[in-house]
């Protein structure tokens, strides 16, 4: 037999380490009964509780889909691409989601051979390429600036502005239910009137900022000086805050008196005595409890009826077993920021 005085263990975290020798000592009297103890004890004791953060909870990834341009705008800027785009960039800015660039989207829509102004269906199976939970998609139905002039320009004129965005039917959609999780809108609409007439054609500063419109690159430094800029950039904040609140700043549970446990446990699937009655959705993450202790945190993967649904471990620091206690849903952003 050979032998030798190191030898290799694999540690806790997967990583593999070299043992030091083996000291010769023995183990007596009360070293032999502390360390009974302590095996005894930690084998047969209650279980871990789970730390406040969480390493195993992950961004919700959102793809945001191009969106039907019916604006008519007659500039360079291509609204189709800039406004969920841009609308994207708001939305990264929340820790508890992980936007895919559109440059991403872009190349899934020509390897898919799809059109960009996708339906449902196509919403669904470009959402499934991109491997994403949620998807994006919308309309613009009016973006930009108009102006309305009355009398001779190189005389006495009078000119006005009006400014409109809308932005409809922006629909927010879950990719492994294909359930339209909430559809939002958003709207500006602003007449700017001079109390002064234009005298000999001599244009004012509304003139100018209505001509850089059309030479402006969208979203750039510039673009953000020019009144129309900041009020776009402020309606696609709005909407930004509004889809973030849908998806990561849940309602409570409804959950009764003697509700809310686990019925059992398949490897890593496990099985839980609430559902549509209780305002459970996909995605939603739940705290499992044993006497007071957080012992898991599962995210539910289906919605099999009113009172039951399926969810799957994403964090453990024990056994989950039948008739575990289900808490309130988690919060992504607090687990993800910290805050």
């Amino acid at each position: 037999m050979i032998s030798s005085s190191n030898s290799i263990s694999r540690s806790r975290n997967g990583k593999y380490r070299r043992r030091r020798p083996a000291r010769n000592k023995r183990l007596t009297g009360w070293g032999l009964a502390v360390l009974v103890g302590t095996f005894v004890c930690g084998y047969w004791g209650e279980p871990e509780a789970l730390a406040e953060e969480l390493s195993g909870i992950v961004p919700l990834r959102l793809a945001l889909l191009p969106f039907a341009d019916e604006a008519g705008f007659q500039g360079k800027w291509d609204l189709a691409l800039d406004v969920p785009n841009l609308l994207g960039e708001h939305l990264a800015r929340r820790a508890a989601l992980s936007i895919v660039p559109m440059d991403s989207v872009e190349i899934a829509l020509s390897v898919g051979n799809l059109h960009r102004q996708a339906d449902l269906t196509r919403a669904l199976s470009l959402g499934q390429g991109l491997e994403v939970d949620l998807v994006l998609t919308g309309e613009v139905k009016s973006f930009g600036v108009r102006r309305f002039s009355a009398g001779d320009p190189n005389l006495v004129g009078y000119k006005s502005y009006r400014t409109q965005i809308e932005i409809a039917d922006v629909q927010l959609i879950r990719v492994a239910t294909g359930e339209i999780v909430e559809t939002f809108a958003v709207v500006r609409d602003s007449v700017e009137r001079p109390f002064a007439l234009d005298l000999f054609g001599r244009p004012r500063q509304q003139d100018r900022e209505f001509r850089e419109l059309f030479e402006v690159e969208f979203g750039s430094q510039q673009f953000y000086e020019l009144p129309f800029g900041r009020l776009v950039d402020e309606a696609l904040a709005e909407l930004g805050a509004r889809i973030a609140s849908v998806l990561v700043e849940r309602p409570p549970l409804d959950l009764g008196d003697g509700e809310g446990t686990v019925l059992g446990v398949d490897a890593q699937e496990v099985y839980l005595n609430i559902g549509s009655e209780h305002r459970v959705e996909h995605g939603d993450l739940l705290s499992i409890y044993r006497n007071d202790t957080r012992i898991a945190v599962v995210e539910v993967r289906q919605i099999i009826g009113s009172r039951l649904c399926k969810a799957w471990i994403v964090e453990k620091a024990g056994e989950v077993e039948s008739g575990d206690r289900i808490g309130q849903r988690l919060s992504r952003k607090k687990n993800i920021d910290g805050d």
